[in-house]
């Protein structure tokens, strides 16, 4: 009997004590299977994910168990998904090669008005932008679940020259069992660095007071640093634990707020050529080579069967969705932590998984293999901020469009700015993109894609939680929502998967800040008014 590492993912509200016990009971008489079954990992402080060594035989039988989701392997030894960064290299903006001028921060502008005040394209006119902030992210613990971090970089720093980025024991200070590498906290990927430079960079951030912290993650490590992050098993819960320890802030009456970035995902292979893919099952119907018009073509598939797969190291890639990872960010919000994630850059429909949605069960079958899509990839929560991306031309002068690249649909619940984002980067890695130096010796550079979009949207959160640290996050995600202008071009035609300023029946929702005011507590309109606490 060849037993493998499974994660046995439970519904949510099952017992899990009692599911447990029945697949380890002595006896043997446990549900499924009927034999003693050994832990490979508890999961402590998970109540829905457990590590059990188990033949496929009898993990295929465990999925049809009433009380199971999913039954997967580690994501981390499987050879069917890829783990990788939701970023575009950028090499044609259009800027000075000094740190001045409005085109570093375009998104900020564009988050910060309601009136046009940015211009078309790379040119953002002549509008001075007064930035009179009055919050700053002071109180809140703002964490990059990334690439890792520059730590040094001066835009991490405070007012004072004093560095805002918390080196901390993941393993110790959260209760999980394990040893951090001891080149954790370095960047040889510049993804991360640049993500938190926009949600929380001296110069570039949102929350230039916000504590920074960095988890970084094992498989999204630059090229030299293999092994060196946490593992996905592991790096939602050293967080979800941290967390929980945190002490009650007496002047609050709260717990510091944790809010944290994802700007990363998981994608499936068809292989080298489109070609692979044998069959659909669209809406309910089976299409293959049969059906009138079948074609090669990846247009043909992407206008036909919203099926998109996009091409990076001699394969198609398909968003993909983890059972097991996406239970973890569930349990990460309920444990009060927010979360932020980039939608993808996949030009995928994302539909929700809650209702007759039309889409979340088309299949496709390549290869012998067959996988859903229009689920987007994980990580992924309905509760989380799922964050589309913006163009830097606005389809015209009151309406915005999404890019190109950003998936979109109905489980994308904001767009935000990501295309040609300017921030710092690590001084190993620039992500291939043009780059100037904030001075002698520290890089910033400008990227697109979602995973800028994403931190975004994690400032900003991070500015409303420092006024309100009592907000859980399905009250931050509505008052986002709430606040958010709904400007965004959308057909309501969630087939028309060809045009790709289309937002595909998604929510048409744009970040507004309504926290640039110079007293923003002053104003009903805003609704801000201080707490007496």
């Amino acid at each position: 009997m060849s037993e493998k590492e499974y994660i046995v993912t439970l519904n949510k509200g099952v017992d899990y004590a009692q599911f447990n016990q029945d697949m380890i009971a002595s006896t043997g008489a446990g549900d499924i299977p009927n034999r003693t079954v050994d832990v490979a990992d508890a999961r402590p402080l998970s109540t829905r994910n457990t590590h059990y060594a188990l033949t496929d035989a009898e993990a295929e039988k465990l999925r049809n168990d009433s009380r199971v989701t999913d039954v997967q392997l580690r994501p981390d030894q499987r050879e069917d998904v890829i783990i990788g960064i939701q970023a575009v290299q950028t090499a044609n903006f259009n800027k000075s090669t000094a740190d001045s001028g409005d085109y570093r921060d375009w998104g900020k502008i564009r988050h910060s008005f309601v009136e046009n005040k940015y211009g078309t394209g790379t040119s953002l006119g002549s509008n001075p932008f007064d930035r009179p902030f009055s919050m700053d992210g002071t109180g809140v613990d703002i964490v990059i679940q990334d690439s890792g971090l520059q730590v040094d970089h001066p835009e991490f720093n405070d007012a004072n020259g004093n560095s805002r980025v918390q080196l901390i024991d993941w393993f110790a200070e959260s209760g999980v069992g394990s040893t951090q590498n001891a080149n954790h906290y370095r960047d040889t990927d510049g993804h991360g660095t640049h993500c938190g430079g926009t949600a929380a960079g001296l110069n570039f951030g949102w929350a230039p007071n916000a504590r920074i912290y960095s988890v970084k993650v094992r498989g999204l490590e630059g090229t030299g640093d293999s092994n060196t992050g946490i593992s996905v098993i592991n790096c939602f819960d050293v967080i979800k634990g941290w967390h929980q320890n945190k002490p009650i802030d007496p002047k609050t009456g709260y717990k510091r707020p944790t809010i944290v970035n994802m700007s990363w995902g998981y994608s499936g292979s068809i292989g080298s050529s489109i070609s692979n893919i044998d069959s659909y099952v669209y809406r309910g119907a089976t299409y293959n080579s049969g059906t009138a018009g079948w074609s090669s073509s990846s247009t043909y598939h992407r206008d036909t069967y919203g099926f998109y797969p996009y091409y990076r190291n001699f394969q198609y890639l398909y968003p993909y969705r983890l059972a097991a990872i996406d239970s973890d960010v569930d349990g990460l919000i309920d444990a009060g932590v927010h979360v932020c994630i980039a939608a993808g850059n996949n030009s995928f429909k994302m539909d929700t998984s809650v209702g007759p949605g039309v889409d979340y069960n088309n299949v496709v079958e390549y290869g012998g293999s067959t996988a859903f899509y229009h689920r987007g990839s994980s990580p992924f929560d309905e509760k989380a901020n799922v964050v589309g991306c913006t163009d830097m031309t606005p389809q015209n002068s009151t309406t915005e469009r999404k890019t190109s690249f950003s998936s979109t649909g109905p489980a994308v619940t904001i767009f935000a700015a990501g295309e040609y984002i300017v921030s710092c980067t690590s001084n190993t890695n620039d992500y291939g993109a043009p780059n100037y130096f904030a001075d002698s010796n520290f890089k910033q550079t400008n990227i697109s894609g979602t995973s800028m979009a994403s931190p975004q949207v994690c400032g900003v959160g991070a500015l409303y939680l420092q006024a309100d640290p009592s907000l859980t996050p399905e009250q931050l995600k509505k008052k986002l929502e709430n606040d958010s202008l709904a400007v965004l071009k959308d057909e309501s035609n969630d087939a028309n998967y060809g045009d790709t300023t289309d937002i595909c029946g998604g929510n048409n929702r744009m970040l507004f800040n309504r926290y640039n005011r110079a007293k923003p507590y002053t104003s009903n309109t805003f609704g801000l008014r201080k707490k007496n606490r």
